[in-house]
């Protein structure tokens, strides 16, 4: 019995090394974006709106999604919205940047600060 409870400890220990380097274990640290710039700048590099332009609301959205995907890849907090009116769909990211909501359309990528919320965290 102690050698298989040696074993049972062995076999967590070293579950427990390999899986960091494995890359298997989430990213436990989430942030919003420091400066509008860092966005910006973020957004350049981000090849979503760089895609061609969408004809139906679901794949509309689906980008908004892929920039919300890859910005969680590389740390950040995005959401991606959407907003269906008589005149049609409307979708967006959002983010919150020193406490201000910033939205933005996903496939151009044109950044604006949502003044009617105010500071909101």
């Amino acid at each position: 019995m102690k050698r298989f409870n040696w074993l049972l400890i062995g076999l967590v220990v070293l579950s427990l090394v390999l899986l960091p380097l494995a890359g298997c274990v989430p990213k436990s640290e989430y942030r919003d974006f420091t400066s509008l710039s860092e966005l910006q700048d973020w957004l350049l590099e981000n090849v979503v709106s760089e895609k061609p332009s969408t004809k139906y609301a679901e794949d509309w959205y689906g980008r908004a999604l892929e920039v919300q995907e890859d910005a969680l890849k590389a740390g950040y907090i995005v959401s991606a919205d959407y907003d269906a009116m008589e005149e049609g769909v409307v979708v967006w990211c959002t983010t919150v940047i020193n406490g201000k909501v910033f939205y933005w359309d996903p496939e151009t990528d044109e950044v604006f600060e949502e003044y009617y919320l105010g500071t909101v965290k």
